[in-house]
């Protein structure tokens, strides 16, 4: 007869709850997540990442379709990438910056035809991260 393990205890629920807390930026992301502009167009969909700070950036891009494209770049990096699926309305994609926990801190949609600068700057409380949505 197999014993079930022990459920986690209160403190110990409680000691996540806090640690999830103490992980998590203390201020809301500075950018909310926008309204999805609608459907695209399909096909081929190039675009080009530069991260203009001098900080690492994590992110993906994500079509309307959901294909995805993650990336890392150090400072003074760039990056060239395409998706085969469905663009946003206005054939916009979807970038999202993320923390080193996978947490989002900036989100946009943007058109590619133009290079998409990627940016942080420090502030009293902590980073401010962007990004050349147009």
């Amino acid at each position: 007869m197999k014993i079930a393990p022990p459920l986690p205890t209160w403190a110990a629920l409680a000691g996540l709850t806090l640690l999830t807390l103490a992980l998590a930026p203390d201020h809301p992301a500075h950018a909310q997540t926008p309204a999805s502009p609608g459907i695209g167009a399909t096909g081929k969909i190039c675009f080009l990442l530069r991260n203009r700070s001098s900080v690492m950036m994590n992110g993906r891009v994500v079509l309307q379709s959901r294909e995805r494209f993650t990336f890392r770049l150090e400072r003074n990096q760039q990056v060239e990438s395409c998706l085969v699926g469905t663009t946003y309305g206005g054939d916009r994609i979807s970038l999202v910056l993320l923390n080193y926990l996978g947490l989002p801190l900036f989100t946009c949609y943007t058109t590619t035809w133009h290079p998409i600068d990627l940016n942080a700057r420090r502030q009293d409380e902590g980073w401010l991260y962007t990004a050349d949505c147009r």
